[in-house]
């Protein structure tokens, strides 16, 4: 965890220092602005006095923007350039001293980024080089702010780009950083949220990569489909944060009804902004689907405080920012002109802050979870472990040795030892309950099991003796013997001897490993139940040879 932050601080720090980058080459932004809903010709826009001079940081609401510039001559500006945004037509208009006009026009047909994400019209010849240019823009998509507007010198890219390019690819490798890690976890944890915050990471490296020029500096694009890549990364992320929420937020901190409330709030987003992006350039649209997502996710976020939820704090800690963005992005897109004027590394900043604190959470999250599943894994073996023990002895009982049988065969253990206590009912009869439990630990410990032995109790006053090795017989025997001994010194009471019958099958060879525990067993068991008839106090023992494979009657015969 600790070398996860520090990595990402060290991201962080570089990011910060490329903001300090130097700014691009000499550019003309716009002296004065004319918007209408009136289409005008230029001479009567020329001479309007409706004409506002004040710095110009966004265009109006209207249809047709116009815009001045009245120093055009002073440097030898020779393109118009326009952030990448739908539009219906462009018009640039040179107006000499004289009178003449001059003008280009570009639509969104004509319209290629290359090596940059503007769009660029050249200015045109009036052959006077003091001319005012006034650009007329019909149409634009108000989809966030206001796109950056401005004349340059030449239509190569400008001196600071590669440092733009620079500062966002970096932020791109910090964003999929924790992308491909939530990805690995999402395979690990089989978490769907870790999945959706991937997810949420794809999509803000899909803006970042179209909205810097990074992704123009890699292909050609045609401006429709650029901004239908634009736009799907905004989907995806308010999409993936919709499903990421109903995942991370805990059972029982959301209601049902919140969670199908995120989930269906999540797809309208993704109808929404799939058809505007593909099919409608509606700003409205996709501004109205951003404020129905912002809704839900703030009642989900109030109704998950108000239960407690611990998750939920990183969700508020890393989104408010970029809420507040979204927020006014959905309000200019709708047309209520929002509240914000905003460079858009700002959203880059936004986007950073939420990927290092989610991070933070998903990976708090992970390590709980994991935590979690490892407890429930030890208890699960514990139980596993209790429930193929006997809780009197310690030893295995018949659950454990069957489940444990076929690679016992495989490890040489191929000779069972059936171990019946004699007349065991009159010691608990005689001396009680506690004396007969006192005798079976007894008759556990004198059956030392080892590497080559292992004891199991099948219940009752029965145990087996599961061994390997050429003198199996030998050491089962010895052990059976040990018994009335361990017995006599753990209870001095106990004023008879305790003995045990014992039938013993040695199944060697590789056919044996066929036969099932069950088979064995029987057999062991009819040796014992003969030793118990013929006396007790004593063992029978056979070894199975088989003139041919075992087949599912299992014909076999006893030497």
């Amino acid at each position: 965890m600790g070398s996860l932050l520090s990595r990402i601080g060290v991201l962080f720090a570089l990011a910060c220092a490329c903001l300090t980058a130097p700014a691009s080459a000499a550019q003309l932004d716009p002296d004065c602005l004319f918007t209408t809903s009136q289409d005008l010709p230029i001479e009567s826009v020329r001479a309007d006095p409706r004409w506002v001079c004040d710095p110009v940081n966004a265009l109006g609401s209207a249809r047709f923007n116009w815009l001045r510039f009245d120093n055009a001559a002073s440097t030898g500006f020779r393109y118009f350039a326009m952030e990448a945004r739908w539009f219906d037509s462009v018009t640039v208009y040179r107006i000499a001293r004289d009178g003449r006009i001059a003008s280009n026009s570009l639509v969104p047909d004509e319209v290629h980024l290359e090596n940059v994400n503007d769009i660029m019209l050249p200015l045109p010849d009036v052959g006077d080089p003091r001319a005012t240019v006034i650009v007329r823009i019909d149409n634009y998509a108000r989809f966030r702010d206001a796109p950056n507007i401005r004349l340059l010198e030449s239509a190569d890219k400008p001196a600071g780009l590669v440092d733009d390019l620079v500062f966002a690819a970096l932020l791109i490798g910090l964003i999929l950083a924790p992308c491909i890690l939530a990805a690995m976890l999402a395979f690990a944890l089989r978490q769907a949220f870790v999945a959706w915050y991937a997810a949420m990471c794809a999509g803000m490296a899909m803006i970042i990569a179209m909205t810097s020029g990074l992704a123009a500096s890699w292909f050609s694009w045609d401006l429709a489909v650029f901004l239908v890549f634009e736009r799907l990364g905004y989907v995806l992320i308010m999409f993936a944060s919709c499903q990421f929420a109903r995942e991370f937020i805990e059972r029982d901190a959301l209601s049902s009804t919140m969670r199908r409330v995120l989930r269906w709030s999540g797809i309208f987003i993704l109808f929404a902004g799939g058809l505007n992006a593909g099919v409608i350039q509606s700003p409205a649209l996709f501004g109205f689907a951003q404020l129905v997502v912002l809704t839900a996710l703030i009642a989900a976020f109030v109704q998950a405080l108000r239960r407690g939820s611990r998750w939920v704090r990183y969700q508020l800690l890393g989104w408010s920012f970029a809420m507040v963005l979204v927020t006014d992005m959905a309000l200019k897109g709708v047309g209520l002109g929002g509240f914000l004027e905003t460079d858009f590394r700002i959203v880059y900043y936004a986007m950073v802050w939420e990927i290092i604190v989610v991070a933070i959470g998903v990976t708090d999250r992970g390590l709980m979870l994991r935590s979690d599943r490892d407890r429930a894994r030890q208890l699960a073996a514990e139980m596993e472990n209790l429930a193929e023990r006997d809780p009197l002895t310690g030893l295995l009982n018949r659950r454990g040795i069957a489940s444990q049988y076929a690679d016992l065969m495989q490890q040489g253990f191929t000779t069972f030892a059936l171990i019946d206590l004699d007349h065991f009912k009159s010691i608990n009869d005689q001396f009680g309950h506690h004396a007969g439990d006192e005798a079976l630990v007894a008759t556990a410990s004198a059956l030392a099991p080892d590497e080559d032995t292992i004891a199991v109790r099948m219940g009752g006053e029965e145990f087996m003796l599961v061994l390997r090795g050429t003198d199996a017989t030998l050491r089962a025997e010895r052990r059976r013997r040990a018994i009335t001994a361990r017995v006599a010194d753990t209870i001095p009471e106990m004023d008879r001897l305790v003995t045990a019958s014992m039938g013993v099958v040695e199944a060697a060879g590789e056919d044996a490993a066929g036969l099932p525990f069950e088979v064995l067993y029987l057999r062991a068991d009819k040796l014992l139940y003969r030793a118990k008839n013929e006396g007790r106090n004593r063992y029978l023992s056979e070894a199975l040879v088989f003139t041919e494979p075992p087949a599912d009657e299992y014909r076999a015969y006893a030497a």
